[in-house]
């Protein structure tokens, strides 16, 4: 179950995470805020192309240390989002961790790395790496999310709903590969933004035979929206068997990278 550990230990774990910053970085955190907001507005996920309940753990939103005038004085926010971050961890523990590695990558945004261009220990906490155990758990309930998308979206399918039966799918692709790629090491908070070709081509580093599944990325581009007035609506633009192979694609992709989909639903 989710984690509930309330505003003010929220906080405190936050000043935790910020008093194990190395000495040698304080000089640059001045004028910098660190505050906590349960979720996100709606304007900023618009303005990441995010939908819940993809909602991230944190932003940092301010001048790098390149772009400052005073590199050890400049303004900045990180914001931490606490009921993501506590829905998405099972214990004190791992909430604790989780934040660490969340206040270390938005810092890195402060200093001037880019998403792509972070080192791969401060995409995944700054030297918090995860143990073997805390992967397996990560990868295992994406996998069961996953695998509970897949049962949905067959059944909207049999109902003849092909443009949720569409999108459903694609999610459910979406949290295999996450899970996956946590299995493999990778930190899903990381390339979580990532959309399901880059996603896949991650993936079939580890695993050549997801290069077959390519197909996914495409149906991805089918648009599920409502459109402008006059335009068919989704369940008369969606076909099918766009909802149908999105769903065969899927439940492969589990099979191939450990969910075992056919078992699950």
């Amino acid at each position: 179950m989710p984690v509930r550990v309330g505003e003010g230990r929220f906080a405190e774990l936050v000043r935790e995470a910020l008093a194990e910053l190395p000495p040698e970085l304080h000089p640059y955190l001045q004028g910098l805020e660190v505050r906590v907001e349960d979720y996100p507005s709606d304007e900023l996920m618009r303005e990441w192309g995010l939908k819940p309940p993809h909602y991230p753990f944190g932003m940092y939103d301010g001048p790098s240390l390149l772009e400052a005038e005073n590199p050890r004085d400049f303004p900045g926010v990180i914001v931490l989002y606490r009921r993501p971050l506590e829905e998405w961890c099972q214990s004190e523990e791992e909430l604790r961790d989780q934040i660490r590695r969340t206040v270390f990558h938005e810092l890195a945004h402060r200093f001037g790395f880019t998403e792509e261009g972070m080192a791969e220990p401060l995409r995944a906490g700054a030297g918090f790496l995860r143990s073997a155990e805390e992967q397996r758990q990560e990868a295992q309930r994406f996998g069961e999310q996953a695998r509970h998308d897949l049962a949905a979206a067959r059944a909207l399918l049999e109902r003849g709903f092909p443009d949720w039966a569409l999108e459903v799918a694609l999610t459910a692709a979406w949290r295999a590969l996450l899970g996956f790629l946590a299995a493999q090491g990778e930190d899903p908070e990381a390339v979580g933004s990532e959309d399901l070709s880059q996603l896949l081509l991650r993936a079939a580093q580890w695993e050549p035979r997801v290069r077959r599944l390519r197909d996914l990325a495409r149906l991805e581009q089918v648009s599920t929206d409502m459109g402008e007035p006059g335009v068919d609506p989704p369940c008369r633009r969606v076909r099918m068997a766009e909802a149908l192979r999105a769903v065969q694609l899927t439940e492969e992709l589990l099979t191939l990278t450990g969910g075992q989909g056919h078992g699950a639903v």
